[in-house]
């Protein structure tokens, strides 16, 4: 079991109505050594004691600060973490342990890839993006980001940025539009097979709840004849 480390929030801000972005750093000042798509386990005391939840990185490793990084939390309806979390301001102190996991690009970063998530499901493949962008232009990468609405598209700022930039290949999908957005509409699973028809094949990296990563897993295998080798996921329920 990896060791207890404490941690400090050095800021916190509002992602979307229901998400909250925190800046987190190891009080001790040391790195956090982790490989961009993995996660950690916070530890937080609540009103009703110690919990523990475990949260994608957001952020790519080897920062200017590399002590430094970032987590995404979703607020759930009478969750007893989130909502402690949401309520904490800068200098709270907490614990994590990590990192863990093996959704990662390590093996098939010179390869073409497609990212595909959904909500706080953006945050290991934004880990990702943000490590491949600092190195030298490479292979085409591709993301599709669902949500519901407008005010839901997180880190939309940056993600603007990436287009621009013509390094990522950023499609957002809302499957509750307002009126006035020309963007993609529905879920993102009506998307995939479009934006994976290039040659050579892409990888495919999925996160989001259970529900959209098994229909896309399904689009790609029975749908599209992609070998399961190229489809990695991780599921948030």
């Amino acid at each position: 079991m990896s060791a207890r480390r404490p941690v400090e929030l050095l800021a916190a801000q509002d992602l979307s109505p229901s998400v909250r972005g925190l800046e987190l750093r190891c009080i001790d000042g040391e790195p956090l050594l982790f490989d961009a798509g993995q996660w950690v386990d916070l530890h937080v005391e609540t009103p009703g004691g110690a919990e523990k939840r475990a949260y994608s990185i957001a952020s790519a490793p080897g920062m200017d600060d590399p002590a430094r990084f970032e987590l995404a939390v979703t607020r759930v309806d009478g969750g007893l973490v989130s909502n402690t979390i949401h309520t904490l301001g800068p200098g709270a102190r907490l614990e994590i342990d990590g990192p863990h996991g093996f959704f990662t690009r390590e093996a098939t970063r010179d390869e073409p890839a497609v990212f595909v998530g959904t909500g706080t499901g953006l945050c290991p493949l934004r880990s990702m993006l943000q490590d491949a962008l600092r190195q030298p232009p490479g292979p085409p990468l591709t993301l599709l980001f669902g949500c519901r609405t407008q005010a839901d598209i997180l880190w939309r700022d940056e993600l603007e940025d990436w287009s621009r930039s013509g390094r990522v290949d950023v499609h957002v999908t809302l499957s509750r539009p307002e009126a006035g957005w020309v963007g993609r509409t529905g879920y993102v699973q009506t998307h995939v097979a479009e934006l994976v028809a290039t040659a050579p094949r892409p990888h495919i990296y999925i996160c989001g709840l259970s529900r959209m990563v098994s229909e896309v897993r399904r689009v790609l295998k029975q749908e599209l004849g992609f070998d399961r080798r190229s489809i990695h996921s991780e599921r948030y329920d």
